[in-house]
């Protein structure tokens, strides 16, 4: 778990820094006050998501193997719902705003597939 918050970190501080380098420099007019706060929305979710499959990978891996698909749909769900409640407060701001959601979303879900494609196997009890 705690490489997986070292990575997602520095992820996070890439992010950061290029998304100031794009909105301070090549597009400002497009700047999202919310972009910050989009960042730790991300952070928190995957770093609360990935510590629970942890433990449920080292319980039982069929409970995980099962799991993983709702917590996949339910995380998409919160996602959507975040995306759907911003829209609609900020229609003014909607574009731009898909397009770091949907990049964000992309970045941070490549993460951590991969980090939990990086479990040991023989971590979990057979069930």
């Amino acid at each position: 778990m705690k490489k997986f918050i070292i990575n997602i970190t520095v992820i996070s501080i890439v992010l950061t820094l290029t998304g100031w380098l794009i909105f301070s420099q090549l597009i400002p007019q497009y700047y999202l006050p919310v972009f910050p706060f989009l960042l730790v929305f991300f952070v928190a979710t995957a770093i609360a998501i990935h510590a629970y499959q942890l433990q449920l990978a080292k319980k039982d891996t069929a409970k995980f193997t099962r799991s993983n698909m709702v917590i996949t749909f339910l995380k998409l769900f919160l996602y959507s719902a975040a995306a759907i409640v911003y829209i609609a407060v900020d229609t003014k701001n909607a574009k731009p705003f898909v397009v770091c959601f949907i990049l964000l979303y992309i970045v941070y879900t490549l993460f951590e597939v991969f980090s939990l494609l990086k479990i040991p196997a023989n971590t979990a009890k057979k069930g």
